[in-house]
């Protein structure tokens, strides 16, 4: 009697292995890639929450801007000594706004004198200083050691502020000084660079664009 054992050959041993690192091979890359797609919205999402949520609070207190008796302001700078106490310090060859707005500021005082900056961490920081003088008396200037600063937003590459008036576009505007002395611009335009962030290795950045009109304000 011949006794016959059942087993494996090393040619069926080899095509098992085969198979399976073929398997896992497709496996790896549809979770590589699933993860990559997911890494790629999140950071989609958090760059559209970032934009939003600077572009409500820059085009809020652009709608509420004015211009009083004897409180003139309405300027926009250049990193240098005007600005050299903002926390932490703006970044070079960025735009730099001071306004009055009429903006709700949950004090008695119903003008606030606010700065946009963008600073050297890339974080869009929102300045403002509230004082009945700006009632009263000329505004000389925005003093960062009586402001409260707040973060607006992060993951900012780029910000930049253009002034139009009829279908001229500047890249500065001084109610206090020059032509535009006693004028607010007709409309200010936005323009930002955002990045997301998160636990992948792909980032997604965006430009944002937005035209905010002023309204028309009698102010004298």
């Amino acid at each position: 009697m011949n006794n016959k054992q059942s087993g494996f050959t090393i040619i069926e041993l080899i095509i098992v292995i085969a198979l399976m690192a073929i398997l896992w091979g497709v496996a790896y890359t549809m979770f590589y890639q699933s993860k990559n797609v997911f890494s790629l919205s999140s950071n989609e999402l958090e760059m559209y929450q970032h934009a939003r949520i600077a572009m409500d609070g820059i085009s809020r207190d652009l709608k509420g801007a004015t211009l009083k008796d004897n409180v003139d302001y309405f300027k926009s700078f250049t990193t240098g000594t005007e600005t050299s106490g903002l926390t932490p310090p703006p970044r070079d060859n960025s735009s730099i706004l001071t306004l009055l707005t009429l903006t709700p500021n949950g004090s008695s005082t119903p003008v606030t004198l606010t700065t946009y900056y963008l600073n050297n961490v890339n974080e869009l920081m929102r300045a403002e200083y509230n004082d009945t003088s700006y009632i009263y008396g000329m505004v000389s200037g925005f003093n960062p050691d009586n402001a409260t600063f707040y973060k607006l937003a992060a993951n900012m590459n780029y910000f930049n502020l253009a002034y139009g008036t009829g279908s001229t576009w500047v890249s500065g505007w001084d109610s206090t000084s020059g032509t535009t002395t006693g004028r607010l611009p007709d409309a200010v335009r936005v323009t930002m660079q955002i990045y997301g962030t998160g636990s992948g290795n792909v980032l997604k950045t965006g430009t944002f664009t937005t035209q905010i009109t002023l309204p028309y304000r009698i102010t004298h």
